[in-house]
């Protein structure tokens, strides 16, 4: 079958064709003594064999030889060097001519079983200058401006330019290279048949003389590299080379896939060397196809992403080059997320293993007169920064997860005239920090003492809810109309759900924080009280409302309702007409894949406990246990896996009532402020009894992390005793930080070990 080639033949870019003629020419020494009186002695020839090839635009290449070449050596032509023409003829018509080669799998002439052989003369890499044959040896001679060289005889699979018997740069009708066999036996010869292995002939038509050819494809040819621009690294820490397919314009005659083809071509990318698989290398009637294997890690400068970069392939040794310029692209092998505010997604592109990465936020941050506050250690007011969690996870191409990035919280007041009562936690699960009460015996009746900053919020990835309660007609949610005095803005929707923990997360629009006064959820009709979700923490920030509720299974059945369900309405001011609710979607948080936990806040008696680990950090007490405070001070534990003030939230500090005042004792002690505990996979702790003499102060526990939903899973916490990188930065030690999200690829089309 001829395979008819694209490109035209007469155009300086056209392929060109490259024929084998193998398993047809063998050379052969018959020695039959060493007398003179046995029969017919020198040189016999097999029948004369000629092969045509066709190409496009009617060009062709023909080939004629003799099928075999025999010497017949008796005692008359003992000991000395005999000559044979190899009687190989070329004809082509290319206007650029061609190049023939000569090569065979063994050098050595042997016998049927073996048991002797005739070696080959020239076993260098180079010509040898040579007119006679050493005994008992054989050798191909040709001549080149008249003077006679032994070729080295190359192995199949390694041409080179030295192995070339015969070449043209222009066409021919007839073209007789001078092409000899010789050989040169003496008495020391065991008589016998010494045998050749195949001699292959391969013909090149040109295609021109400085031909550079296209690449059919590379792929995959997108390369992901991490930010110092190494390759990723998979699960088990190896670094990935990259595996690509490349196919080249058919130029071989040969259909037949020889063992050693693949090594007649060398492919390079960004001039790093890329091994081919022989078990790949394959031939069609259009093209040749072979993966090969490039590490860009050796690359010096390495890449960096948005660079590209070509690939070239190599004949060897018929000089031809084929390339694809920007044939592979570096691009970020993550993508990053950082505080938002609001829920996020991220859409995975290709099906495979990827690194998540999480880190939770910290509590509110010390103020500049905090800074210089200095009561026993240098630990006042220092936020809890929030935990790191990795790990890893399968995902299909088009897969979807929900990103919550948890903020940061809101730094602590100082002591003095200060009417904001609250601080705020971060979004995604801070607990809220309060300002400590007015001051006892202090002459501005309006001072107050010390607050507590809030809590640093959880960073998680989830499964997305695909069901928007407020938009999705299968579900009736009411709003309020202008003029009604309903404090509650919505009725319903009712959403089915299972026993457990919850996050009900609304978008609103028209909705200041002046305006919201909370939310109360249900898990039964009419609305009364005792059809009430306890414990519920409500979050607002921007648009975008939390609620946080527990469906128990020791909950009352519900009377009304014929199955578990739970509705969320949230309180808006009657006089805000404009309200609305954009969406509402529930998430149930034991389904959480990976979290960071949250920082808590510092207060003035400790810094905050750091989020993150199975178990968080509790504070960091700030004094001496023989301070005369340190009794009525409360420094709550860590939460865990399965102890915390609850699913995704950290505790809130007690609200007060504003006009309260620290309560005269002889000692002067002021009653603090108490921070807000950080959020997680379960939420940290902070001390909920009165704000009396009992419980002068208290830190905040940070919220635990999580890794359950991945492998290879790690979590920690923030530790002094360690070096900060690469996961804290020095500043976050007294300006907290928001949350973070990587998403990163552990595996990647084409990326092996």
């Amino acid at each position: 079958m001829i395979k008819s080639i694209a490109n035209n033949f007469l155009k300086k870019k056209s392929a060109p064709i490259i024929c084998f003629f193998g398993s047809m020419l063998v050379f052969a020494v018959i020695l039959l003594g060493y007398s003179s009186s046995y029969a017919v002695a020198g040189v016999s020839y097999g029948t004369t064999k000629t092969n045509n090839f066709a190409a496009s635009s009617l060009r062709y290449i023909r080939l004629t030889y003799p099928e075999s070449t025999t010497f017949n050596i008796d005692g008359t032509n003992l000991n000395t060097t005999m000559k044979a023409n190899a009687n190989i003829q070329v004809a082509t018509n290319s206007q650029s001519g061609f190049k023939l080669y000569i090569s065979s799998s063994e050098t050595s002439l042997k016998t049927s079983d073996g048991a002797a052989e005739i070696p080959y003369e020239n076993l260098t890499t180079n010509l040898l200058q040579q007119s006679s044959v050493s005994a008992n040896k054989w050798a191909i001679f040709i001549q080149k401006t008249g003077i006679e060289y032994i070729i080295p005889l190359c192995a199949n699979d390694i041409l080179t330019d030295n192995c070339k018997i015969s070449e043209s740069s222009t066409y021919t009708s007839l073209a007789t290279p001078i092409i000899q066999y010789g050989t040169h036996i003496n008495m020391s010869a065991k008589p016998g048949t010494y045998s050749s292995k195949p001699l292959v002939l391969t013909a090149v038509i040109n295609s021109g003389p400085t031909a550079e050819l296209k690449i059919n494809s590379v792929s995959p040819s997108v390369v992901p590299l991490d930010p110092t621009g190494h390759t990723v690294k998979n699960e088990a820490g190896q670094s990935l080379k990259h595996k690509m397919n490349i196919k080249i314009p058919m130029i071989e005659r040969d259909f037949n896939v020889e063992n050693y083809d693949y090594k007649k071509f060398k492919a390079t990318a960004g001039g790093l060397d890329c091994p081919i698989d022989p078990t790949t290398f394959s031939k069609t009637t259009d093209e040749i196809s072979f993966d090969c294997t490039v590490d860009f890690n050796n690359a010096n400068p390495l890449f960096q992403a948005g660079q590209k970069t070509e690939v070239v392939v190599e004949t060897i040794p018929y000089g031809y080059t084929f390339s694809k310029q920007n044939a592979i692209e570096f691009v970020n092998s993550w993508v990053d997320y950082g505080y938002t505010g609001a829920p996020q997604e991220f859409t995975f592109p290709v099906t495979g293993k990827y690194k998540l990465e999480v880190m939770g936020a910290s509590g509110g941050p010390r103020t500049p007169v905090q800074r210089a506050f200095n009561w026993y250690y240098n630990k006042d007011f220092n936020p809890g920064l929030g935990g790191y969690s990795s790990g890893y996870k399968d995902f299909n191409a088009g897969d979807r997860v929900a990103l919550f990035v948890g903020g940061r919280g809101e730094a602590s007041l100082d002591g003095g005239v200060n009417p904001n009562i609250i601080h705020k936690g971060g979004f995604n699960g801070g607990g809220n920090g309060t300002v400590g009460p007015l001051v006892w015996g202090n002459a501005n009746p309006n001072w107050r003492s010390w607050g507590g900053a809030g809590g640093g919020g959880g960073t998680d990835i989830r499964p997305v809810n695909n069901v928007d309660y407020a938009t999705d007609p299968t579900y009736h949610i009411e709003l309020r109309p202008a003029g009604s005095t309903e404090e509650l803005l919505n009725k319903g929707p009712w959403a089915p759900l299972d026993h457990g923990v919850y996050q009900a997360v609304f978008e609103v629009e028209n909705i200041p924080d002046s305006d919201f006064e909370g939310a109360l959820a249900y898990y039964d009709l009419n609305s009364s009280i005792d059809k009430q979700f306890r414990n519920v923490y409500t979050q607002k920030h921007g648009n975008f409302i939390s609620v946080y509720f527990a469906y128990d299974v020791n909950q009352p059945a519900p009377q009304f309702m014929p199955n578990t369900a739970a509705e969320i309405r949230i309180k808006v001011k009657t006089t805000n007409t404009t309200a609305r609710i954009k969406s509402l979607k529930f998430y149930k948080l034991t389904d959480r894949i990976i979290v960071g936990g949250g920082g808590a806040g510092g207060t003035l008696i400790a810094g905050g406990g750091h989020g993150g680990g199975l178990t968080s950090g509790a504070p960091d007490y700030s004094g001496v246990t023989t301070d005369p405070m340190y009794g009525g001070s409360v420094l709550p534990v860590g939460a865990n896996q399965t102890s915390g003030a609850s699913y995704g939230f950290g505790a809130s500090a007690p609200r007060f009532d504003d006009t309260m005042r620290s309560p005269a004792n002889p000692q002067n002690f002021q009653i603090q402020g108490r921070p807000g505990a950080g959020g997680g996979w379960t939420g940290g702790f902070v001390a909920q009894t009165p704000y009396d003499l009992s419980t002068l102060a208290s830190g905040a526990s940070g919220g635990s992390g999580y890794i359950g939903g991945v492998t290879s899973g790690f979590t920690r916490k923030f530790d002094d005793d360690t070096n900060i990188s690469p996961y804290w930065q020095p500043n976050f030690v007294y300006d907290g930080h928001d949350g973070s999200i990587r998403i990163s690829y552990a595996t990647y089309p084409g990326g092996t070990p």
